[in-house]
């Protein structure tokens, strides 16, 4: 299957918030006001933006619609876009691990630890159109992201998948077996969560 990755700019702000209104998450409606932003949520939007993903009606997205298309214009969200006959089907985000939110308050001991001066691309989460899994598209996203994040000087990239079997929802941060597909390796586990990564620079 041919497909056309591009990187997520501003001017693809409009194909990023169309994906993920209709198609995203169109078998699992209880997701329609993640845009994808949980990682980019500081400690001041998370209770509001917890509320909010409890609801499920389309044309209540206030929310999540504001801070979505803010934070791709500004390029905070950052990612891959996977197009098929220029439609999107798929999505990656991934950016500098400095720039989410989200994991820089994440505080436990048994999994994140100081990565000093290094230079870290985290993979964050994974979306594929209901009607196209099964077709690599999550794999030909993450090759794209190694291969940039290469030729970027990074000296690793990281992967957050949870252990064991999961189902289709909850393995929307990719799993053990799509990193180690790509290269990756088990850097540290607590409990079911897991650190993949890829190392570039020793």
């Amino acid at each position: 299957m041919e497909l056309d990755i591009r990187r997520l700019s501003p001017q693809l702000a409009n194909d990023y918030m169309y994906y993920f209104k209709n198609d995203a998450f169109s078998d699992h409606r209880d997701w329609a006001g993640c845009f994808c932003l949980h990682f980019h949520l500081d400690k001041k939007l998370a209770a509001s933006y917890e509320a909010f993903c409890k609801t499920a009606h389309q044309d209540d997205l206030s929310f999540s619609l504001h801070y979505a298309e803010q934070y791709v214009k500004n390029g905070i969200i950052q990612g891959y876009l996977a197009y098929f006959n220029n439609r999107v089907v798929g999505w990656c985000n991934a950016n500098d691990k400095q720039e989410y939110a989200a994991l820089k308050s994440n505080v436990d001991p048994g999994l994140w630890t100081d990565d000093g001066d290094k230079k870290v691309k985290s993979v964050v989460c994974f979306s594929v159109a209901p009607d196209m899994r099964g077709r690599g598209i999550s794999t030909t996203l993450l090759e794209c992201v190694c291969s940039d994040a290469l030729i970027e000087g990074y000296d690793f990239i990281e992967g957050y998948p949870l252990a064991g079997e999961c189902d289709m929802y909850a393995a929307h941060h990719g799993t053990v077996a799509l990193f180690e597909k790509c290269g990756f390796t088990l850097h540290k586990q607590s409990d079911g969560n897991c650190i993949m990564r890829k190392l570039y620079h020793a």
